[in-house]
C-alpha cells in the first residue's frame, strides 16, 4: 500500500489502458525507464482513499482519472492502489465508465499537443487525419472540431463502419 505524500492522492485502481509506450517499455530500457523492472502503466482511472493534507481539489471517495505514473520511477496503475500526483489527475466525468476514462488521458494528451500545441489549428483550418479509429485519432477528429477546423480523416476500410455510427 502506498503511503500519501505532500500534494498526492492514493487511489484504488479501478482501470487502467495500453498505450504504445506501455509496449516499450516492457520490451526495452527507455529514456524514462532505466531502472526496470517497475510498475508500469501510466493511464488509470480509480477511487480516491487517501488525500495529502494540503491537497484541496479532491476528497476521499472521489472518482478521478489522470496519466499519472509508469515511468521514472513513479510506480503505474498496474497495482490495486497507486500513489498519484494531484495535479495530474481530474474528476472523472460521471457519463464515462471507469474503463473508459482510464482509455482516454495518454492519446487525448497526445492529440491536443500535436494540433493545439504545435500545428495551432484554428477556425477554418483543413485538418486531415490518418488513423481516424485509432485511439489518438479519434480524440484528434474531436478537437479539431472543437477548434472549428474543417476534418478529413483516413482509417482501414474494414474499420468504415465504425466512423458511421
Amino acid at each position: 500500500m502506498p503511503l500519501v505524500k505532500a500534494g498526492h492522492l492514493v487511489i484504488e485502481v479501478k482501470a487502467t489502458s495500453v498505450n504504445p509506450l506501455d509496449t516499450m517499455l516492457r520490451t526495452k530500457a527507455t529514456p524514462w525507464s532505466d531502472n526496470l523492472p517497475e510498475i508500469l502503466h501510466g493511464d488509470v482511472a480509480g477511487v480516491v482513499t487517501e488525500i495529502d493534507e494540503g491537497v484541496v481539489d479532491f476528497n476521499v471517495g472521489d472518482e478521478v482519472y489522470g496519466c499519472a505514473g509508469g515511468i521514472t520511477g513513479t510506480d503505474g496503475a498496474l497495482a490495486e492502489f497507486m500513489l498519484v500526483d494531484s495535479d495530474l489527475m481530474a474528476l472523472k466525468p460521471k457519463i464515462l465508465t471507469m474503463s473508459q476514462a482510464a482509455a482516454l488521458p495518454l492519446v487525448s494528451i497526445t492529440a491536443w499537443e500535436a494540433l493545439h500545441d504545435k500545428l495551432k489549428i484554428q477556425a477554418g483550418d483543413n485538418v486531415l487525419i490518418h488513423g481516424a479509429t485509432g485511439g489518438v485519432g479519434h480524440i484528434a477528429i474531436q478537437l479539431a472540431k472543437h477548434f472549428g477546423a474543417t476534418v478529413s480523416a483516413t482509417s482501414r476500410p474494414e474499420m468504415s463502419l465504425w466512423l458511421k455510427h
